[in-house]
């Protein structure tokens, strides 16, 4: 009984510690564009021009993946050389210093020190490794670990809900005195510091044999060198980009073009990012209920891509918010097939004793795509401009190229 309650509140620890990973990436969506565009709570100088500052929030987006890029193995095989929890615990604590510096640098409008802090906590958001390989070793069986993933897949959906949903409403200080900008980081930060605390009391040690591999500082970029070496996923991979970098530039390109085009608050960019959220659930569940049994996985692919040119071309045009929204829940529906589809597909394609290599290498494309996206987009935010929809469509129509000349793995 009492392994069995140790087990229990080591599983809760690693739930919570992945709650709060993917809180602190979506919390900050509805803050960062008015954070730099908005001509009233802008952190850069009134004088700078609009291209600038687009610019600089571009590269701002960027440099959480490109930590998260650097880190994500490192902070795994930090893991696996002294222990899960000692990584989760000093992870934490690396992510409690960025929400405070985040805080701190919002308040009184310190850039750098902002980049810096932002930094930070894309290098400690690297522990998703650590959180799935902790889940692996409190498996009894391969039922027990696909039921826990299957239940962080759902955290993470409901993390992509509440994040913006929260961070729109706790900075917005129309509803409340005390809420600001930085607010929402303050309650990052004491949420981290619970689960710290969480950690420290609750999770039981899962490694008893260290790992004695020297580390590979430049790990990202070999995975990156691995996947293009290998025949058999190499087209997969290439694939699964494309369709990443199409949907990170309509994902984090829209509060920016929700504040340009249509002077949106905080607020109301949380309402859509949340609805966003909403909307990548009900195409998953479509996807796997509905379509998956019926339709060959190239086929789906190539439909995902020519559904997405078309709804994203259509939000370039319009200029009325209430069926910019509806046209923007109808892509987000469609983008989220994509996903799990690219995934399967390079599963299917490696051998068993290949999967733990997939997911890292899958996980540094990942923040490769998250990484460009924004750098690309974020030079034609003109305002109000269609250019960044124009962009993400052209992607999309690579990626469906791709998926036309290579052989794609089915599902059945």
């Amino acid at each position: 009984m009492q392994e069995r309650n140790k087990r229990r509140f080591s599983v809760f620890s690693v739930f919570f510690t992945f709650f709060i990973d993917n809180l602190g990436f979506t919390i900050i969506f509805p803050i960062l564009a008015p954070l730099f565009l908005s001509p009233t709570q802008s952190v850069l100088a009134a004088s700078m021009s609009y291209k600038l500052k687009a610019t600089i929030l571009g590269l701002f987006l960027g440099v959480y993946p490109f930590a998260q890029f650097l880190c994500a193995p490192l902070i795994g095989e930090f893991a696996d050389k002294y222990g899960r929890k000692f990584a989760f615990i000093s992870t934490g604590f690396i992510t409690l210093l960025g929400y405070v510096l985040c805080a701190i640098s919002i308040m009184y409008k310190w850039v750098f020190i902002l980049f810096i802090a932002r930094l930070i906590m894309g290098a400690s958001s690297g522990n998703l490794s650590v959180c799935l390989s902790s889940l692996a070793d409190l498996s009894d069986t391969k039922k027990t670990k696909v039921r826990y993933y299957g239940l962080g897949s759902v955290i993470a959906g409901v993390t992509f809900v509440l994040g913006p949903f929260l961070g729109g409403k706790l900075s917005d200080s129309s509803l409340n005195e005390i809420f600001s900008p930085a607010f929402p980081m303050w309650v990052g930060g004491m949420l981290t510091f619970i689960n710290l605390i969480f950690l420290f009391f609750a999770f039981t040690e899962t490694v008893h044999e260290k790992s004695d591999e020297k580390f590979d500082l430049i790990k990202g970029f070999h995975n990156v060198q691995i996947a293009l070496k290998t025949p058999s996923i190499k087209k997969l991979y290439m694939i699964y980009f494309f369709y990443l970098l199409s949907w990170n530039m309509l994902f984090q390109f829209i509060p920016a073009f929700l504040v340009t085009r249509f002077s949106s608050g905080n607020s109301t960019i949380g309402d859509i990012s949340a609805l966003m959220g909403g909307c990548w659930i009900i195409g998953s569940v479509l996807l796997y209920k509905g379509l998956l049994p019926f339709v060959k996985t190239k086929t789906m692919l190539f439909l995902t891509s020519i559904l997405l040119i078309g709804f994203i071309l259509a939000c370039a045009f319009v200029g009325d918010m209430f069926y910019f929204v509806i046209l923007l829940g109808i892509c987000v529906v469609v983008a989220s097939f994509g996903w799990p589809l690219c995934a399967g597909a390079i599963s299917n394609a490696a051998s068993n004793n290949m999967q733990g290599k997939i997911f890292g290498l899958s996980q540094s494309i990942q923040s490769l795509a998250m990484m460009f996206a924004p750098i690309i987009v974020a030079p034609f935010l003109a305002k109000g401009s269609g250019v960044p929809f124009y962009i993400a469509a052209a992607v999309s129509a690579v990626f469906g190229i791709l998926v036309i000349f290579t052989k794609v793995p089915e599902h059945h």
